[in-house]
């Protein structure tokens, strides 16, 4: 059982552009005081190991590959990106992530991010689920 959790989903298209975040959306589901949405972001709060679940659906402005990239704190979690190639414009794919961060003490906390690298792309999806373990 996990001591905090949250669901977030953003499922307004909206186009995001290379090296940019995906805003996260709305909070759906919450309990617990160490994980909350701040805007774009999901900001952990407090010591502990953090599961995160990424689903995106995304369709590119031009054919490419579209990477979907797990970050804390602006940097780059190890082994946290997904990427497909595609071979025409707006032809959706769709991207998965799961990975574990760490906040090293109670005093700290961090912040997650999920950057759009490759190419821009309509985001038709992107549903985060983040708990504390």
């Amino acid at each position: 059982m996990s001591k905090s959790a949250i669901y977030t989903a953003n499922t307004s298209a909206q186009t995001v552009a290379v090296n940019d975040v995906i805003p996260v959306g709305i909070t759906s589901r919450r309990f617990g005081c160490n994980i909350r949405q701040d805007g774009n972001t999901i900001t952990l709060l407090g010591q502990g190991y953090y599961h995160v679940t990424v689903s995106a659906t995304l369709a590119p402005t031009a054919a490419g590959t579209v990477t979907l990239t797990g970050q804390k704190d602006g940097v780059a979690v190890i082994g946290a990106t997904a990427s497909q190639t595609v071979a025409a414009a707006a032809a959706p794919t769709n991207l998965a992530l799961t990975f574990l961060v760490r906040n090293a003490c109670g005093c700290e906390s961090s912040i997650l991010s999920f950057l759009l690298t490759g190419t821009a792309a309509v985001v038709n999806n992107l549903a985060v689920t983040v708990e504390k373990l």
